[in-house]
């Protein structure tokens, strides 16, 4: 009984309306035909005042920063709004319909587009792509695109880089006087957003810029790459295969294998380059492409020490004394001259192989500090930017 009582009061008291499809055909019809809409006319029934375009820009991925052609990569999609003075209604008139979806093609659109785009300049959206419209002319229109922008790409400190990254957009056709962008209520959304194995948004920023010619809307992304992949997979080893290089000088020239050992290590330094240099950025200034010059060096300087090395150690002719004081093998005050048929000067007891043990101690530590100290520079520099 109580519920009979309910059912009674409310068709009583309330009036129950809903739209039908034959609201929705007469508002389309009293709008786009008796109205007689024109998508060509800017919207504003006072044509001297410009119309107010409100953007947000929601980024959903990051695809590529590609450092040779200088490209920003995204995807993302953009939350236009403005008000359509030519498309209002009174939603009590057509059963309490408060809102409808047009194609874009159907109603006026803005020629925004991305001012700094990095391929031919089109507009946004596409034709199936719908605004709603609002009973109060408020018309919200959401265009998915993937941007490619122009974003110059600084590798010094590579891989511990941070980029920062513009996003413009303008209106192209249109002058300010007829049309301005501005940001609407939330800038640059990452809710959206799906992680990049490489790049990671450390912070985002937007402002509007108005010119006497255009007006422009910014939006910033500040990049970090992830870099432990490139300093598991290509620093740390060529630290390890540098103390491998220095220790070419602690093997001793009577083994027989010391030539063999630097060649291989050279060779493994060479190809490991080889393997990695697809990871690598193609342009330069980066510190590490500088570092691994320099280790490519080094490989060289041993080797080339070592096969010098060994030449001496296997001459039959007594040592000069010169060399004897340089390497300052002994007392010079004690050095017995004797003085042999070419005319040289030698040390009784003083052998080619004893000044070849004296060179690979003073060239090892001289080595050794010699990587010691790049390599800290090197992490001390690419730390420093993390």
């Amino acid at each position: 009984m109580s519920s009979l009582r309910i059912f009674v009061f409310i068709t009583l008291f309330v009036k129950i309306e809903a739209q039908s499809g034959d609201d929705v055909k007469n508002l389309i019809t009293t709008l786009f035909t008796t109205n007689d809409y024109v998508k060509e006319v800017r919207p504003n029934r006072n044509q001297l005042e410009p119309m107010i375009l409100d953007i947000d820009f929601f980024l959903v991925g990051i695809d590529e920063v590609d450092e040779l052609k200088q490209r920003l990569i995204t995807t993302a999609y953009l939350d236009i709004g403005w008000t359509d003075e030519y498309l209002n209604w009174t939603a009590s008139d057509f059963g309490e319909l408060y809102h409808l979806y047009v194609p874009q093609t159907d109603i006026w659109m803005p020629d925004i587009t991305l001012k700094n785009g990095f391929s031919k300049l089109e507009k946004l959206g596409s034709s199936f792509i719908k605004a709603r419209v609002m009973h109060t002319g408020q018309v919200t229109w959401v265009p998915f695109e993937v941007f490619e922008s122009k974003c110059t790409i600084d590798i010094k400190y590579f891989p511990f880089d941070q980029q920062s990254c513009d996003i413009v957009f303008v209106v192209w056709s249109s002058s300010v006087s007829d049309v301005v962008v501005t940001l609407w209520n939330k800038g640059i959304q990452l809710d959206s957003m799906e992680a990049n194995a490489e790049w990671s948004v450390v912070s985002t920023s937007a402002r509007e810029s108005i010119k006497s010619t255009e007006s422009t809307v910014i939006y910033t992304l500040n990049l970090k790459r992830s870099s432990t992949y490139y300093l598991m997979n290509i620093i740390i080893p060529i630290i390890l295969l540098s103390i491998l290089n220095i220790f070419t000088f602690a093997l001793p020239a009577d083994s027989g294998e010391k030539m063999g050992y630097c060649i291989t290590v050279f060779l493994s330094f060479a190809v490991f380059l080889t393997i990695v240099s697809s990871e690598l950025p193609k342009t330069s200034g980066s510190i590490l492409g500088y570092y691994l010059m320099f280790q490519l060096g080094m490989g060289t300087f041993v080797v080339c020490c070592t096969t010098i090395e060994l030449r001496l150690h296997h001459r039959k002719d007594d040592v000069p004394v010169t060399i004897i004081r340089m390497m300052k093998c002994r007392n010079v005050n004690k050095i017995t001259k004797m003085e042999n048929q070419n005319g040289s000067f030698s040390e009784q007891g003083i052998a080619w192989s004893d000044v070849v043990s004296m060179l690979d101690v003073v060239l090892f530590w001289v080595s050794t500090a010699l990587v010691i100290i790049a390599t800290m520079v090197l992490l001390g520099l690419l730390w420093t930017t993390s």
